[in-house]
């Protein structure tokens, strides 16, 4: 009878190791909370420790034991696998068997009664214990030993079906049903909004049926992005031709400045309609035959007779088109910020390429732009001159400004000028190397052609004019710094930041 419980006093302890001032006894004495048994430092040890019952126990029709462990001193310290026994001997071995009963029983078997889980366990102990085994296995633990380890970094994931981690909400971690709200009040629930699809997309009212199911006994997630997403890409009876069609004008967009749809957010009646709609819908159709493989469309368009024309223009076709609607010639198109300052780290010879990881809010960092950590109150002063985005909306389309802060950042910049340094040290990385040949190396790097003969005179005399500078000043190495002054030059020109 649990009411009828009592409490038996443990007697004798004794432990196969104690920590000093913490022996077992100490896990029995009148101080629980204050003492206890500890085995420091013998950690990740096999322990044991055995008491004895004051008195026997001994009740009609069997005895129920509760056993309560507390542990007070270091909540941090605890026991891995604890087993409990209990036995009738007096004299009981701490070190216990050397076998566990399960291996006992297949050692006793009969080799040919075993069965193969049987001989698979006793191979496995056996081997332990061969000397050969020993040594190779030691000369495997050692190896693995010298293997990379890489630097993980903890990452805040949000997702269904996993333990919610709190920041500065109240109420439940998660919402079991959503509420049309009256003027977006969470007070004022009007009624349930159940899962479903873009009506106007649906030939009728009963086929967005046919993409709702519902999530398998055990799983995880509820289905319902799963939902979304097969009928985003159905291509039959989904919005998959939409989708691709906004896909491709966004790529189409990228490349030539304007999207053959000019308002990219906007497909509906508000919005510009198609100046080419067979192209689009050609392009949308090659996405989908494609597997959807966006790097084979970049491709496509970039191999295009569109892509490939001069950026020239003459009055008359501006006066029939000027914003060239019908692609009789490709505008020169600058870069976006995050492209121009990996461009500048690139030519210097400084970009870090590694990929993946924490992001960062250090300016001076020689990864890619796309690991910049967005914070509102620190944003990248390289990234805002050029137009980066808001970060927290959508953008359609980036804006290209051209103002004079962009020329000062890349005139007066710190980085870019240690940058331009690595640039030319680069181009002349000995002093045998001339100002004709490091000219030609920069123009290489930098705008991928070579330069003219005229450019190549204009270059050296700079060069040369500067070094003269330099040393008149008595600076250390007026040569490299002539470089970089030419390197940085090079870096500001418009044919560096523009595609044309």
């Amino acid at each position: 009878d649990p009411k009828k419980a009592v409490v038996v006093k443990l007697v004798k302890p004794r432990a196969t190791f104690e920590q000093k001032g913490l022996p077992v006894s100490a896990a029995i004495d009148a101080d629980p909370a204050a003492t206890g048994w500890a085995i420091d430092p013998q950690f990740g040890k096999y322990h044991a420790a055995a008491f004895e019952f004051e008195k026997p126990i001994h009740n009609v029709g069997g005895t129920v034991l509760t056993v309560k462990l507390q542990f007070s001193l270091n909540v941090g310290h605890g026991m891995g696998r604890p087993r409990l026994s209990i036995a009738s001997a007096v004299d009981v071995d701490l070190k216990g068997a050397a076998t566990s009963e399960v291996l006992r029983h297949a050692l006793e078997t009969a080799s040919a009664k075993r069965k193969p889980e049987q001989v698979e366990l006793l191979l496995k102990w056996y081997r332990s214990k061969d000397s050969e085994w020993q040594v190779l296995n030691k000369e495997v633990q050692d190896h693995l030993k010298l293997e990379p380890k890489p630097n993980l970094a903890k990452a805040l994931v949000s997702s269904e079906g996993l333990p919610a981690v709190r920041l500065h909400t109240q109420g439940d971690d998660f919402l079991p049903t959503t509420h049309f709200l009256r003027r977006g009040d969470p007070d004022q629930k009007e009624a349930v909004a159940s899962a479903g699809f873009l009506q106007v997309l649906l030939p009728d009212t009963t086929a967005e049926k046919k993409w709702q199911r519902t999530a398998p006994t055990g799983s995880r997630t509820s289905y319902r992005r799963t939902n979304f997403a097969e009928w985003l890409c159905d291509v039959d009876q989904g919005a998959g031709r939409l989708a691709a069609r906004v896909i491709v004008n966004r790529l189409w967009q990228h490349h030539l400045g304007r999207g053959i749809v000019a308002t990219p957010s906007d497909f509906g009646a508000r919005g510009e309609p198609p100046t080419h709609p067979e192209l689009l819908d050609w392009l949308a159709t090659e996405l989908i035959a494609r597997g959807w493989k966006l790097k084979e469309m970049h491709k496509l368009i970039m191999t295009s007779a569109a892509y490939m024309q001069g950026s020239q223009s003459d009055e008359a076709r501006l006066r029939a088109d000027r914003e060239n609607k019908f692609c009789w010639r490709r505008p020169a198109k600058r870069l976006e910020s995050e492209v121009i300052r990996d461009s500048l780290l690139a030519v210097g010879g400084m970009l870090d390429e590694k990929m993946f990881g924490p992001g960062t809010l250090d300016d001076g960092s020689k990864r890619r732009s796309i690991y910049f950590t967005v914070k509102r109150s620190k944003l990248m002063p390289m990234m805002v001159v050029f137009d980066a985005p808001e970060a927290l909306v959508g953008v359609g389309d980036r804006p290209a400004t051209t103002i004079a802060p962009q020329a000062l950042m890349m005139m007066n910049n710190p980085h870019v000028r240690a940058w331009a340094k690595g640039f030319a040290q680069r181009v002349a990385p000995d002093a045998k190397t001339t100002p004709e040949a490091a000219v030609k190396a920069a123009y290489e790097i930098a705008l991928s052609r070579t330069p003219s003969a005229s450019e190549v005179t204009d270059a050296v005399e700079f060069i040369n004019s500067q070094t003269a500078v330099y040393q008149r000043a008595a600076k250390a190495d007026p040569r490299q710094l002539a470089l970089a002054d030419f390197c940085q030059t090079v870096m500001c020109l418009n044919e560096f930041v523009y595609v044309e």
